[in-house]
């Protein structure tokens, strides 16, 4: 690769970096304020349970069997879709970011499996790595550093550190866990992902997050993503959703999107608290 070809890139990637350095906070962001709403939220929730005794009944309608059915038909499609695919370089790559092998018609699968993805031009793997300043209305801004991708077809690493400031005190959070595929075509792919967070700072407290993340490559070189899921601590829970447009540039995809979290209090579910606000940045697949 030649100089000129990283030299864009790297540029880019420069001014995401001075951008989560220098981002300006604005005059209502409040870390505190987020801190007390969790902790009045952890205090109802401690009142909640108190005096409340639980009930379980257990009903057979017959709806069991379809559920088995259902699953074990989309395990089987699961199974056409992952086993058999390996990757190219990157989304829109020339010889295509999703290719699959001929399934095999006799001899042992698993076997077939490993064979066809290292006899074939492309990968069983993909990664990828990326950087963005964000902010968050009410409490502040920051940069966010995430890692993903499959190390092998379906499954791989999954992890983020965010650190988010008022200007006045910080709210640090370490993610880390696994990506899991679904559903992968080159237009198209969606995942389930598991992870273990930890907040230092402001608040301490960890939680286990899941969710669903989509991936969408339409046209070229547009790019959309959407994230829902749950950040779940022990006495409370914060729902989280991104949606994401971007657009690649060989193996760097710049991209801009939106994030919100939401607290629900389970004594009032009718009153909830939200932050959301605007992210940039780049990412960096290989």
């Amino acid at each position: 690769m030649g100089k000129g070809a990283f030299h864009r890139p790297g540029i880019g990637l420069f001014c995401v970096l001075i951008l989560g350095i220098l981002l300006p906070y604005p005059l209502q962001a409040d870390l505190d304020a987020f801190k007390d709403h969790i902790e009045e939220t952890e205090k109802n929730h401690a009142e909640t349970q108190t005096g409340e005794s639980e009930e379980s009944d257990s009903s057979d309608d017959g709806s069991s069997s379809f559920a088995l059915f259902f699953l074990k038909l989309f395990g089987w499609i699961w199974l056409y879709n992952n086993a058999y695919l390996y990757y190219g370089t990157y989304p829109y790559c020339p010889e295509g970011y999703i290719q699959r092998s001929p399934i095999p018609v006799s001899g042992d699968p698993l076997r077939r499996i490993w064979e066809t993805a290292e006899a074939e031009a492309g990968k069983y793997y993909w990664f990828s790595t990326g950087l963005s300043a964000f902010y968050l209305q009410d409490m502040g801004g920051g940069s966010w550093v995430s890692f993903s991708g499959n190390g092998y077809k379906f499954i791989g690493p999954y992890g983020d550190i965010f650190l988010i400031s008022d200007g006045k005190t910080f709210l640090n959070g370490i993610r880390a866990g696994l990506h899991f595929s679904l559903l992968q075509f080159n237009p198209f792919n969606a995942s389930l992902y598991l992870q273990y967070q930890l907040w230092t700072g402001l608040l301490f407290r960890h939680s286990g997050d899941f969710g669903l993340e989509f991936r969408l490559y339409p046209v070229k070189p547009l790019t959309l993503r959407a994230k829902v899921g749950i950040q779940a601590f022990e006495f409370f829970s914060l729902g989280e959703a991104e949606l994401e447009a971007g657009f690649m540039f060989k193996a760097w995809e710049g991209f801009a999107g939106y994030r919100w979290w939401t607290l629900t209090e389970e004594a009032s579910p009718e009153q909830s608290f939200s932050w959301n606000g605007p992210y940039l940045g780049i990412r960096r697949y290989f």
